[in-house]
């Protein structure tokens, strides 16, 4: 049995914006709910997994095909740059064509492409794979939390989106370790086949699933606003890698901002933008909980990468030991986002977000005080405590951004909450590395580098700074 409500009820009862007339939204039956849950949990694992798995491999690539240290930074940095450019267009795709359709079709190519990344003959080619890798992920991601939460009622909404967040977070853990013990095994390759495999059971998963959602079936696709978007997005994300290699990347970076603004532009003049600038007008709770997601992710994406310093070159510690500590915090993250998502079904998802935020800015100051003599378990309860205040952030948070929308903009939007991490990610680590070149950081390796400490801890308190920002927009969109 399906259960049709429509977007009109839906916006009147929460104060939310109407959608389309006539635009419903389908919740299914449990045992097929199930099934589609599944199938939307297991890509959430392996999106992340194929992008931090692959990482391991890298030297095994370069020294089979001798590439140089500038061909490789692509295997990784392809794969998130092909996300970045096509994330916001299939969102609006997907509300466009069936959101069902556009994930299953992505599940398709996803598979197809890692299993020609497993016979990839040169470096050159392996880059080409893993940028439409990339691409292609975006038809996953774009329309996968708007199908958890278009077939799940209201009430179950944070919950389904706390497992999900619980499963990119295995993934993003798991991938290094998964990969490295493949990799070990039968060689880099297997990784490539080993996440095809995964991708058809979660195909198998969607079988006899014909019930379909749209957000604004028949509307024509904004074609101007999509290439714009598509061309300012990576080219934003590039300058901000390169912001402090070379007078090229600054420039490069103002020309993805002027891009981005000609993009917001044309979209607030369209009829049918591939995001609708008009939904942030008047909108507290949805512009405040986007922002924040940014601000959230700008301060915590690095955390791992400086943990990672302070263990080993400032402790002297393994890096097996190092990843075996700094695992503790996406632990915590993955056992209790469900919890935490399921909480905020109960209480304002805003307010649970605005907790998690202050907990995540206290971990993060507790770690701007880390030095060569702080007690490696204290070390591990500030790891466990962020990883606390992320789990009560991330699903509530997520949960507010989707429930402050009408399941007419729930495939946009769900490409917009990828779009917010994969931008707080690279503002993460380009103010890593601003910072630590600001504070004389010559070199990440040797014992005799006096500045990297002192680096570490000032760029704690910045991302200490940058997630206190982030509680007030947290609080204010309460209000």
């Amino acid at each position: 049995m399906i259960f049709l409500r429509e977007d009109n009820n839906r916006a009147a009862d929460n104060n939310e914006p109407t959608g389309n007339a006539g635009a419903g939204e389908a919740v299914l039956e449990p045992g097929t709910a199930r099934h589609l849950f599944l199938a939307v949990i297991i890509t959430s694992f392996i999106g992340p997994f194929a992008g931090s798995g692959i990482n391991v491999a890298v030297p095994a690539i370069g020294q089979e095909f001798g590439a140089s240290a500038n061909d490789l930074s692509w295997v990784v940095f392809g794969y998130l740059l092909g996300a970045a450019m096509f994330t916001l267009p299939t969102g609006k795709l997907a509300d466009i064509l069936g959101r069902r359709r556009v994930y299953h079709m992505g599940q398709w190519l996803f598979s197809l492409t890692f299993l020609a990344g497993a016979f990839a003959t040169s470096i050159e080619m392996l880059n080409v794979i893993r940028f439409i890798e990339g691409s292609v992920m975006s038809l996953i991601f774009g329309p996968g939390m708007a199908l958890l939460v278009s077939s799940h009622p209201p009430t179950e909404r944070g919950r389904v989106i706390g497992y999900s967040a619980a499963s990119t977070y295995s993934g993003l853990s798991l991938g290094p370790v998964i990969s490295g013990f493949l990799c070990e095994l039968t060689g880099w390759r297997s990784i490539f086949v080993a996440t095809a495999a995964v991708v058809l059971i979660s195909i198998w998963m969607l079988r006899g699933i014909s019930q379909e959602w749209y957000g604004d079936k028949g509307a024509r696709l904004d074609v101007k606003g999509s290439l714009c978007y598509m061309l300012a997005a990576p080219t934003l994300l590039y300058g901000l890698a390169e912001i402090n290699s070379s007078e090229l990347g600054k420039v490069v970076l103002a020309l993805g901002v002027l891009g981005m603004l000609a993009f917001a532009f044309i979209e607030y003049r369209v009829a049918n933008p591939c995001l609708d600038i008009r939904i942030f007008k008047g909108n507290r709770v949805f512009t405040f909980s986007n922002l924040a997601a940014m601000l959230h992710y700008s301060a915590t994406f690095a955390i791992s990468f400086l943990m990672s310093l302070y263990l080993q070159i400032i402790l002297g510690f393994s890096a097996s030991m190092a990843g075996g500590i700094i695992l503790l915090q996406p632990v915590v993250m993955a056992l209790l986002s469900p919890k935490a998502g399921a909480l905020s079904d109960r209480i304002h998802p805003g307010k649970v977000a605005s907790v998690g935020m202050g907990i995540t800015c206290l971990g993060l100051l507790l770690m701007s005080f880390l030095n060569g003599g702080t007690p490696i378990w204290q070390t591990g309860l500030i790891l466990m405590l962020v990883g606390l205040g992320f789990a009560l952030f991330s699903s509530p948070n997520n949960n507010a951004i989707m429930g402050a929308v009408p399941p007419k903009y729930y495939g946009t939007t769900s490409s917009l909450v990828s779009t917010m991490r994969l931008f707080g990610q690279s503002i993460s680590m380009a103010l890593v590395t601003m910072l630590l070149a600001w504070c004389g950081v010559q070199s990440l390796t040797g014992s005799d580098n006096v500045h990297l400490l002192p680096a570490i801890q000032a760029i704690f308190r910045v991302f200490c700074a940058l997630s206190f920002i982030g509680i007030g927009f947290s609080l204010a969109r309460n209000k």
